[in-house]
């Protein structure tokens, strides 16, 4: 499979595309991609297409984009990510889970027992968009996940209405199961996930007065960063077997 490059420039009619300077020095410093080389490129929007490099410069590669291709298909509905902060590569870890497994939103977020300060976490926001990149790139997905800035869960919980099933994940002492958490046919889901500490008891009781559904995915106590990658495997497959019924 060629190799696949992000281009927000890309559009329907392009005939040229300047990669972004990460990209152009991925392609001719570590790739070493040459004039005539087959590529891929995506425009983060949900559009992927071939592309055929005119230019390999690290400062500026240009790509004259060709056919548009199949990209990995989305899910259903909109998955919503709200993840409070996480210590050292963690948050990478939920971004790039996040992003490979189809969340529309990331929205990171402060709470009573998050160790990490929030402007700490506006300065790695430029990062979080790069491990999005790379994710969509090694899945095969066209479309990048919006990461928001960092909000309080007061705000976050405030933040779902008629349209989205809020989810809460909680300890294992919830009782709540998968079954009859989510909604199938596909429905907008907003995921909240606590910091390595857990949830306070206000928090808890803030979110069941919003409406939010109490969520435990296993027996066992899972670490925060783990949460991300189990809850939406479930919800994509619970969307997916509901369709494939469907259709059957």
């Amino acid at each position: 499979m060629p190799p696949r490059f992000f281009a927000p420039e890309l559009t329907s009619d392009a005939r040229q595309v300047t990669l972004p300077p990460g990209e152009s020095l991925h392609l001719a410093r570590v790739l070493r991609l040459h004039e005539g080389d087959q590529v891929e490129l995506f425009d983060g929007r949900g559009t992927l297409r071939a592309g055929t490099v005119r230019r390999a410069s690290p400062q500026g590669a240009v790509v004259d984009p060709g056919d548009v291709l199949p990209a990995a298909p989305e899910p259903p509905a909109a998955i919503v990510v709200a993840q409070a902060l996480l210590k050292g590569d963690a948050m990478d870890a939920v971004v790039r889970d996040a992003t490979v497994l189809g969340a529309s939103e990331i929205w990171p977020m402060t709470t009573s027992r998050t160790n990490v300060p929030a402007k700490a976490a506006q300065s790695a926001h430029e990062r979080w968009e790069r491990v999005a990149v790379a994710a969509a790139k090694q899945c095969g997905r066209a479309v990048l996940p919006r990461i928001a800035k960092v909000r309080p869960v007061g705000e976050v919980v405030t933040l779902t209405g008629e349209t989205s099933h809020g989810l809460w994940l909680t300890e294992p002492t919830a009782s709540t199961g998968a079954s009859t958490a989510l909604a199938a046919p596909a429905r907008a889901v907003c995921l909240a996930i606590g910091p390595e500490g857990g949830w306070t008891p206000e928090e808890v009781a803030a979110a069941n007065a919003a409406g939010w559904h109490p969520w435990t995915l296993a027996p066992v106590t899972l670490r925060a960063e783990q949460m991300t990658l189990a809850a939406l495997s479930v919800i994509r497959y619970v969307w997916d077997a509901s369709a494939r019924r469907r259709i059957t």
